[in-house]
């Protein structure tokens, strides 16, 4: 059983002696305010063959990697002459040895721009480094299939504290240009970007006539990449994890006995595993639950596809949960209410039932569009979201054994969440027995009460620029603080890559899930610097062959130097409840805040 994981933040090796001795680095700052993200200047650099990388250093500054020569300074001042705005820098040759660690990788790094690669496309636009494979590209279909419409990306970024953090950026034609919705910059304002012929991305010059693509997405629509898929060594080098694999042995090929980059080991401290039996037991406490309710289906359709559909639930809530439901046009106060309404692109804002409320009533909508062909896998999660429902009108706590978990005393919960642009605090303080209470707690001088040192906590980390996903007061007193990292888990994707390309098609079994993907599943914490960090991956148990998304790391910290006590927090995670099929990575009360603040 691996007993160690790894994770985004880069363990790595610069010879800047070598370095120095291969590469000129420049710095170019200018005289204005400030250099804007889409100027003109920081790809028309790129287009010099002598210059291999570039990268924003601040506002007004860039850096620049040339491969070694004594012309490079005049260069660099021949280019900016025939630039607008060139005049305006000032050019300065840097000493590689002050360069910031993680610039200087940058640098490296956006140099991949001119590595050969058939499997994937480097891009170093505007000081960033895109990476993108061929299948991503977004075509017309059939006649159209000659037209990209859209070209997803991956962006690779080492930050100020060593981290390697990977986005989704989606190039767009200008073709669909009706189909965004431009506030802050006009379509004019943004670079534009053809499609050159070594299926790489460029700045679109004066003399091209081909199509230009901007970088944003259309409105309403998120390209997706996946995080991981191990169906085979294609599939593979299509996802996130394929893409960084390939990404940092290229990487490690340029640049060997200059620099390399490989990702930090941590040593796991305590696991919690989603086992069949707590698979049972969550079973078995929604099962409880629903034999002492009454439920039914409010059709408020009413036409023949709806009294078809409202049967095919009856029989489907019938044969998962051996309920007798029923049907109806009114919601009843004491029953748990199933709204069958169409989605809200069907009602176009008027008349919408969606933003009917219903207080002191268990309402859960079932939208007839996106349900009608995933009601038997959406069925759970219906369910669940209408206990949920009910046990915020009854305060208190169905679907978890609550006094299991031996707090002798209340533990409270505490999120921030913004409301109509104004920033507002909210807490759900959980008695030993499972009953809850939910407050607001205003910003007050002069209101001082339980909650108040919780909301300044929110306060302060503003003004620190630390994002906190949550807070938990233990019975003790000590507060326990739940803050972003911005680290996610690596898997073990060199064996994963070794695996597939020798054939082997078939990494399952128990055995298998613990070598390559340990990082992934389910949940575990390590330690370090006297801190607790933990995560929730997918459940181990019958594991799919791909992973939609990343596994996300947080930090726990005790509040004015209070101890960590998070140990009878985590199972708190291992619910199914919150995200069908999947664990919660936020402990579940956290949940109940989040639909009693949608209900306000």
């Amino acid at each position: 059983m691996n007993t160690s994981i790894r994770t985004n933040e880069l363990e790595y090796f610069l010879d800047k002696k070598i370095i120095s001795e291969k590469y000129d680095i420049f710095s170019l700052e200018t005289s204005d305010k400030y250099i804007k993200h889409g100027s003109y200047i920081l790809d028309a650099s790129i287009l010099c063959n002598d210059i291999k990388s570039i990268k924003f250093e601040s506002g007004r500054k860039i850096l620049i990697l040339m491969n070694k020569s004594n012309e490079n300074k005049k260069r660099i001042k021949e280019l900016f002459k025939k630039i607008e705005d060139g005049d305006t820098f000032s050019i300065e040759e840097q000493d590689v040895e002050a360069v910031k660690d993680y610039l200087l990788i940058q640098l490296l790094l956006n140099a991949l721009g001119s590595y050969e690669s058939e499997v994937l496309k480097y891009n170093n636009l505007t000081g960033h480094l895109y990476c993108f494979h061929p299948n991503w590209i977004k075509r017309g279909k059939e006649k159209q299939e000659s037209i990209i419409w859209k070209i997803p990306c991956l962006e690779l970024s080492v930050t100020s504290d060593l981290r390697l953090d990977i986005s989704v950026k989606t190039f767009t034609s200008e073709r669909l240009r009706n189909k965004i919705t431009f506030k802050k910059r006009k379509f004019e304002d943004y670079p534009k970007y053809i499609f050159a012929a070594n299926n790489t991305l460029r700045r679109r010059l004066k003399e091209d006539k081909e199509t230009s693509f901007i970088q944003r997405q259309v409105d309403g629509v998120k390209s997706e990449i996946t995080f991981l898929d191990i169906q085979n060594i294609e599939k593979f080098e299509q996802s996130k994890m394929g893409v960084l694999n390939y990404v940092i042995k290229s990487f490690n090929q340029k640049y060997a006995g200059i620099s390399s980059l490989k990702f930090r080991e941590k040593e796991v401290g305590q696991r919690l595993d989603y086992t069949k039996s707590v698979q049972r037991e969550n079973a078995l406490r929604v099962k409880e639950k629903l034999a002492s309710e009454k439920i039914r289906l409010v059709d408020i359709i009413g036409d023949e596809y709806s009294r078809i559909f409202c049967e095919k639930i009856k029989d489907l809530l019938k044969s998962k949960y051996d309920l007798d439901i029923s049907i109806g046009k009114k919601v009843l106060n004491e029953d748990l209410n199933l709204l069958l309404i169409h989605n809200a692109d069907y009602y176009e804002g008027e008349n919408d039932p969606h933003d009917k409320k219903y207080e002191g009533i268990a309402v859960q909508h079932i939208t007839f569009e996106d349900f009608a062909d995933s009601s038997e896998f959406a069925i759970d999660t219906v369910i669940h979201e209408l206990i949920i429902k009910k046990d915020l009108q009854e305060k208190k706590i169905s679907l978890f054994d609550w006094p299991k978990l031996g707090f002798t005393v209340p533990v409270s919960f505490g999120i921030e969440t913004e409301i109509n642009e104004i920033e507002r605090f909210f807490f759900m303080k959980v008695n030993p027995n499972g009953s809850f209470e939910i407050k607001e707690q205003v910003l007050s001088l002069f209101e001082m009460n339980e909650y108040s040192e919780l909301v300044g906590i929110f306060e302060n980390a503003e003004e620190k620029s630390e994002v906190i996903k949550g807070l938990i007061r233990l019975d003790n007193g000590n507060i326990n603080v739940i803050k972003d990292t911005g680290l996610f888990t690596i898997p073990e994707v060199e064996l994963i890559e070794k695996h597939l390309r020798e054939g082997d098609n078939k990494l399952r079994g128990k055995e298998r899930r613990e070598e390559l993907l340990s990082s992934c599943l389910d949940i575990k914490t390590y330690e370090e610097n006297g801190n607790l960090f933990y995560f929730v991956g997918i459940i181990g148990e019958g594991m799919r062959q791909n992973i939609q998304r990343g596994t996300i790391i947080r930090k726990i910290d005790g509040y004015n130097g209070a101890p960590i006590e998070f140990n009878e927090i985590l199972p708190m995670m291992n619910v199914s409840f919150v995200k069908n099929g999947q664990l919660t990575v936020m402990p579940f009360p956290f949940k109940y805040l989040r639909e009693y603040i949608s209900a306000l």
